[in-house]
């Protein structure tokens, strides 16, 4: 990767074999980008392909597997339906 690239490939993570994640009546995947998890829009804004199947490309875009038009992972997390997911400590004393 180039060091102009956007994205660092090893930082993100797509959950490929999670099974669906429905909240609202919209179905969510996990994406974990640099230690962050969120899940995001199962959805392709283009022709509605299943974006959890896609792939990161070499400039650290997520490519929809039914078309090929990629996403940049910041476009994704900051889509206003992305939700970013955060960690509570449980009080078990």
């Amino acid at each position: 990767m180039s060091a102009g690239a956007a994205e660092d490939v090893g930082a993100v993570w797509i959950g490929h074999d999670l099974p669906p994640i429905w909240r609202d009546g919209m179905e969510y995947f996990l994406l974990s980008v640099r230690g962050e998890l969120y899940l995001a829009p199962n959805r392709c804004p283009h022709r509605g392909g299943p974006l959890k199947f896609g792939h990161i490309n070499a400039a650290g875009e997520l490519v929809c597997p039914m078309h090929g038009n990629a996403f940049s992972i910041e476009s994704l997390i900051r889509n206003p339906a992305t939700l970013r997911l955060t960690v509570a400590e449980r009080d078990d004393a």
